[in-house]
């Protein structure tokens, strides 16, 4: 099944009698192989359900449809049942659970975050295009793109995680900006290394003792397990996470949760922001750790 999606954009003042394809892709970043498949699809462009050519001149208040074909869908559907933390036409943000991969793998082809949206999405066979991405046993929010122009377009403004800590950062709060790469080539595990890549995290302690912290990390750039490793550079690993040096019977997984994430919408020019409190899991590790999480995570929420 071909997945087929209906943008409808309506042409602002300041572009009346200018070429319509210079203000798809200038005041709507539709890319030029996107109107390349447009052109090559029956009223692929249209206005007043007429055919437009991309040199014909639009005017002031008309609106134009331009119907992007998005591909196949191929991932097998999985009826699993992941909350949904907000949805529009063009974007759904998902509050994944820890366990839950969110591409398939040999260990897991069939049981992953694409193949609960080609479930929800199976008679639209919308593809899966996620422009967050987290560590299976990582929890909170995965926004995903129903269509092309969205995913391109997005622009991801924050993404706020928090997480415990087996220790402290040496400040309450502060910015790492170490480099990451494999420890070893074909390692899984990563470090700070010179020749890595660039990687800028800050974080702000919310809670600590002697032996545990509650803080949150905001993602500058976005190296594969980038918190994980800034952590335990920082000599604080991820409460949970024996990868890098934090593993703990309180925890069977990293108590690493996105709980805030912010994007500007590309057609409504809107700032959406969604929000994810952590699990229990988390906030009882943490009152087994000492710390009181609600407290803290109620302090968060008036300094955010």
């Amino acid at each position: 099944m071909r997945a087929v999606t209906v943008l409808r954009f309506i042409v602002p003042p300041e572009w009346d009698q200018k070429p319509l394809g210079a203000f798809l892709r200038a005041a709507h970043g539709v890319s030029g192989t996107t109107l390349k498949r447009a052109k090559r699809m029956e009223n692929g462009i249209t206005h007043a359900g007429r055919p437009w050519r991309t040199v014909d001149p639009v005017r002031a208040g008309e609106e134009v449809c331009l119907i992007l074909d998005d591909g196949r869908r191929d991932y097998r559907p999985c009826a699993a049942d992941v909350p949904v933390l907000y949805e529009d036409g063009d974007f759904v943000a998902f509050e994944k659970p820890a366990g839950l991969a969110v591409h398939p793998s040999r260990g897991h082809p069939y049981d992953t975050l694409a193949n609960v949206f080609a479930a929800r999405e199976e008679t639209r066979g919308l593809v899966f295009r996620p422009l967050t991405r987290l560590d299976r046993d990582t929890s909170g929010i995965v926004l995903a793109a129903k269509n092309a122009h969205a995913a391109k377009n997005a622009v991801l403004t924050e993404k706020c995680y928090a997480a415990l800590l087996a220790g402290a950062p040496p400040q309450p709060e502060g910015t790492i900006d170490a480099p990451i790469g494999r420890e070893s080539e074909g390692a899984q595990r990563r470090c700070v290394r010179p020749d890595g890549q660039p990687a800028r995290t800050r974080w702000r302690v919310l809670a600590a003792n002697g032996t545990a912290a509650l803080a949150l990390f905001w993602l500058e750039t976005g190296r594969t397990h980038q918190i994980r490793v800034h952590a335990a550079h920082l000599g604080c690993p991820v409460l949970g996470d024996p990868l890098y040096g934090g593993g703990s019977p309180l925890l069977g997984r990293q108590a690493l949760h996105c709980m805030r994430l912010r994007f500007l919408h590309p057609l409504s020019g809107e700032e959406i922001t969604v929000v994810s409190a952590p699990p229990q899991e988390i906030l009882q590790a943490a009152r087994q750790a000492g710390l009181a999480p609600e407290a803290a995570l109620r302090k968060a929420a008036n300094l955010l």
